[in-house]
């Protein structure tokens, strides 16, 4: 497998790993912006409570573990809420 292909499949793992954590309606997609720089991309369901979801230090804490035990070093983590 290359490189590109792993490090989408840790990202694709790692996403839903982290939605099957979260309430019902709320979806995770973990976007690759550069080498172990990576976008923690959050959206909620018309019934998923916003104000429900874990604080977003332990949301980039989960998500940088299930990249790394991917194989996918993560230097930087941001979340991106819906506007």
């Amino acid at each position: 497998m290359s490189a590109d292909a792993t490090a989408t499949a840790a990202r694709t793992e790692a996403a839903e790993e982290l939605t099957a954590m979260l309430d019902d309606g709320v979806s995770v997609e973990i976007a690759d912006v550069e080498a172990g720089v990576y976008e923690l991309r959050l959206s909620f369901a018309d019934s998923a409570c916003a104000d429900c979801l874990v604080p977003e230090p332990t949301l980039i804490a989960i998500a940088t573990d299930a990249l790394e035990r991917r194989g996918a070093p993560v230097t930087t983590m941001t979340v991106q809420r819906p506007a």
